[in-house]
């Protein structure tokens, strides 16, 4: 049963994460994390109920050294500050395919109910995480030497969001053409992995709004359009990638039992779901079920 416990765990796996160098073991953190909310936010059937916990339970035993609880610790509710600080960094531009944002929006959540996880170590290690996550490398995207230097006034073909459920809309319609990843000349490019950030980064500009912190909301607009629109660079007729897209997915429902039914190595496959049906809710009734088809050609790539 997915409990507090969850919370606590995925909260000092961010804190860990920050002991080394760099940011991608925010995944684990954030998995379970993601585990919690969807659990608890999301009316669902019960073999996806179970298939969260098994979920949660492998990343965990996967990597048990992040989830080492600190002890003798005390909580400092002025260290949300230096959490913030973090959040800024992430939405002042693009990195990383927005994951500081992705792994923030639940830390901060979690932060917000339970202050008493406030902890020095918790708190610094995590900050370290985001810091390292808002200074990403520019070579991320097919034909674009740096995206870093790529501004807002380059977007031509993602007009400016007239609300939060406009952002949720544009992220799930650019589900419509997936690619899996390639290597070309070298180097591996994630397309599919890049348009289901999308939704991970639009999800936690929305619930940054929500939680009461609407200019981390409005700071990272502008950089989801700057992603959108680098997602778009996928080259279809390149000898690698034309022929591949994924035109029909293995199942066509975010709960079938063929997707809760086994385990994951890959950590997205705890947040990519709770993404996606966060912002389903946000759709148009008559939008939802083409949007949940394409979202299902993104989780049956899932490994």
């Amino acid at each position: 049963m997915i409990n507090e416990r969850y919370l606590e765990l995925g909260l000092t796996a961010l804190g860990r994460t920050g002991e080394k160098p760099g940011w991608f073991g925010g995944h684990y953190g954030a998995a379970v994390l993601a585990a919690y909310y969807l659990d608890r936010d999301i009316d669902l059937p019960e073999h996806v109920r179970t298939g969260i916990q098994n979920m949660a339970d492998h990343l965990i035993a996967a990597s048990p050294e992040l989830f080492v609880p600190y002890d003798g610790e005390q909580a400092d509710p002025a260290l949300l500050e230096r959490i913030l600080n973090g959040l800024r960094a992430n939405t002042a531009r693009l990195s990383h395919s927005g994951h500081g944002n992705a792994y923030g929006f639940l830390a901060l959540r979690a932060l917000l109910e339970r202050p008493d996880m406030l902890l020095p170590s918790v708190v610094n290690g995590f900050y370290n995480c985001l810091i390292a996550s808002s200074e990403g490398p520019g070579n991320r995207y097919y034909g674009i030497e740096d995206y870093s230097r790529f501004t807002v006034d380059q977007v031509t073909a993602i007009p400016a969001y007239q609300d939060l459920d406009e952002l949720a809309e544009r992220a799930l319609e650019e589900c419509r053409h997936i690619y899996p990843g390639q290597v070309i000349d070298g180097k591996k490019y994630h397309f599919t992995g890049e348009v289901e950030h999308g939704l991970t980064h639009a999800q936690a500009l929305i619930e940054y709004d929500r939680l009461g912190f609407p200019e981390l909301t409005e700071a990272g607009l502008p950089n989801h359009r700057i992603q959108m629109q680098l997602n778009r660079t996928v080259p279809v007729d390149h000898e690698q990638v034309r022929g591949t897209e994924i035109v029909v997915p293995p199942f066509t429902s975010i709960f079938a039992p063929e997707y809760w039914g086994r385990t994951y190595n890959d950590p997205h496959c705890l947040k990519v779901p709770y993404a996606a049906l966060f912002l389903l809710q946000r759709l148009p009734e008559a939008k939802r079920a083409e949007a949940e088809y394409n979202v299902c050609k993104i989780l049956g790539q899932m490994n």
